[in-house]
């Protein structure tokens, strides 16, 4: 399988960038059988937590952005997390 170009990483951007959040991860599932879940809801910036995902066989990988809309003295089991952005970059090995 061919490794995904810029052009094709855009699209693939536009297209789950218009989804909702188990619909993208659905499809990332189901695009590559080589790709792993690299981390999920993992805090890197300061209120936003990011589930990554990297597709081998295509040279890409895809972090999906959500938020948490809950106030402070929410119970843990009633956050409000929204889907907000969803970033694709080509994998080390991929040139194109």
């Amino acid at each position: 399988m061919a490794y995904l170009n810029e052009d094709e990483r855009r699209a693939l951007l536009d297209d789950l960038s218009r989804m909702r959040l188990w619909r993208a991860k659905f499809k990332l599932r189901l695009m590559d059988p080589k790709g792993r879940l690299l981390y999920l809801r993992n805090v890197q910036q300061a209120g936003e937590w990011h589930t990554k995902y990297v597709l081998e066989s295509l040279g890409a990988q895809v972090t999906l952005v959500e938020i948490n809309q809950a106030e402070n003295n929410q119970p843990r089991n009633k956050q409000k997390f929204e889907f907000v952005n969803v970033i694709v970059e080509p994998t080390a090995d991929n040139r194109s």
